[in-house]
């Protein structure tokens, strides 16, 4: 584990989430205030890398739930469908791209 790398990026994700949050409150933005809630909490895990698996793991375990849950719901099959098809051969380059053209951007940022 190269630990300076890991201080530096821990230490960027609590100042963008920090941002974040600030500027959700200032706003009444309750999403802008969570996703800086999430960089803080990534930054924190940044520290241990096994707090970090667990994390992950989580959010695993979360995800196939949300999956499975959402498998006989109707209105879900066909995204789900949309997911398997597009996520077998998509980057996220390519994610990053169709979501910046949805904005208005051109889609050709990528940070």
């Amino acid at each position: 584990m190269d630990k300076d790398r890991c201080l530096d990026l821990s230490s960027k994700f609590l100042e963008m989430g920090n941002s974040l949050m600030n500027e959700g409150q200032k706003n009444k933005n309750y999403s802008i205030v969570q996703s800086g809630t999430i960089l803080v909490l990534l930054g924190g895990l940044m520290l241990d890398q096994d707090d970090m698996q667990e994390f992950m793991s989580l959010c695993s375990m979360f995800s196939s739930k949300k999956i499975l849950d959402g498998i006989d719901d109707e209105s879900r099959v066909n995204l789900i469908d949309y997911l398997k098809r597009k996520g077998a051969n998509e980057t996220y380059e390519s994610f990053i791209k169709r979501i910046n053209k949805l904005r208005g951007d051109s889609g050709n940022t990528l940070g």
